[in-house]
């Protein structure tokens, strides 16, 4: 870790319980080797019902790790102490997630005995046939939202966020927007992951919470941001997604997997159809599910990205039903997205193919 006291000097922008800041360091360890000296000025961010609230001028102590290593999405000196005290928060209920952290939050979860719900999900037991529309990457739930509700505009749309990514919910500046514009109705958070407006216990409690609970036409789920991968094999968050597609069909749910696709990323492994989905769905799940797709003849892409694209199809289809859809319909399904549209830093007009094909998914999801 490399901890700092640092001053707030600047603050950029507020939303739900996140605040982002510029922080100049004021302090730093005698015996240190990875920079971040005194004077140096650097983006950080807080939590602010676990840290308290901050302004500028307020000294706090920061952690620099994510900065130091670069990363994308989570590239903010976390804020892990400020000069005020957060407001006591404890919840009737005893589920603690992000247990045995620093950090741990005590929540009301929707299983617990003294939870308005818990009657509901005490009998809960199907999906009833629902659909439940599954994406690797958080940068999907936009397109997915977003093409729904072009299709059917009334729909009540629920998104589970599952905890292999990040924990708070909060976090997830796209889920704010998406609910305060009424895209989605209501966000639920599994496992280890808090912050939704129902907390579960576990993915099969979450997804019959979106159901029973939160009355859900449509349910997606996904990893929040902040998608880890290795470049191993098998060592990559999006994994998940078997284990959802499982559960889901167990509860009586109708899958519906999401295409990790890009026509624009740089790495040859996520060109075409990303290694990451063809692992998932043709190594790790064990039962045969509908997959929506662009359709291939409607493509405008590179022709490498094409003969792969055609590739993984044919390895999908060894298992799965492949289900066509045009992508014209899939790039006018996006036109009215209440969020700008961004994954890995590329754009909708940067690469279209990853979000026409969160989009096929969502406009798939609409005729079962």
């Amino acid at each position: 870790m490399l901890h700092r006291e640092a001053q707030i000097v600047e603050v950029h922008s507020r939303w739900s319980t996140v605040v982002t800041f510029a922080a100049r360091i004021v302090q730093a360890p005698a015996i240190r080797e990875s920079g971040f000296d005194e004077g140096d000025v650097v983006p950080a961010l807080a939590y602010t019902d676990l840290v308290g609230d901050v302004n500028v001028g307020d000294y706090i102590r920061i952690d620099c790790s994510a900065l130091a290593k670069s990363l994308g999405t989570g590239g903010f000196a976390m804020t892990l102490s400020t000069e005020n005290l957060p407001a006591d928060s404890l919840p009737d209920g005893h589920i603690v997630k992000a247990r045995y952290t620093p950090y741990q939050q005590m929540v009301l979860a929707v299983e617990e005995e003294v939870s308005a719900h818990r009657h509901i999900i005490e009998q809960a037991d199907t999906l009833g046939g629902s659909p439940v529309i599954i994406a690797d990457l958080h940068s999907a739930v936009p397109a997915i939202a977003t093409a729904i509700k072009s299709s059917d505009p009334q729909a009540r749309i629920v998104y589970v966020m599952d905890d292999t990514a990040a924990l708070p919910l909060a976090f997830s500046r796209a889920v704010n927007t998406l609910k305060k514009t009424g895209t989605i109705a209501l966000t639920v958070t599994s496992g280890q992951s808090y912050g939704g407006d129902i907390e579960a216990a576990s993915m099969p409690s979450a997804l019959l919470a979106a159901v029973s609970v939160a009355h859900a036409d449509y349910t997606i789920v996904a990893q929040g941001p902040g998608n880890l991968g290795t470049g191993t094999p098998f060592g990559f968050s999006g994994t998940a997604v078997a284990n959802t597609i499982h559960i889901t069909r167990a509860l009586d749910g109708i899958p519906l997997p999401v295409i990790r696709a890009s026509q624009a990323d740089l790495r040859a492994e996520h060109r075409g159809i990303s290694h990451h989905s063809l692992t998932t769905l043709t190594r790790l799940t064990l039962i045969s599910a509908t997959i929506p797709l662009v359709n291939p003849d409607s493509l405008a892409v590179p022709q490498d990205v094409e003969d792969k694209y055609v590739n993984g199809i044919a390895r999908l289809r060894q298992q799965h039903d492949v289900q066509f859809v045009d992508s014209t319909l899939c790039r006018a399904a996006l036109a009215d997205s209440p969020v700008k549209l961004s994954t890995m830093g590329r754009s909708l007009a940067d690469d279209e193919l990853a979000f026409t094909s969160a989009a096929a998914a969502g406009l798939f999801a609409t005729q079962i």
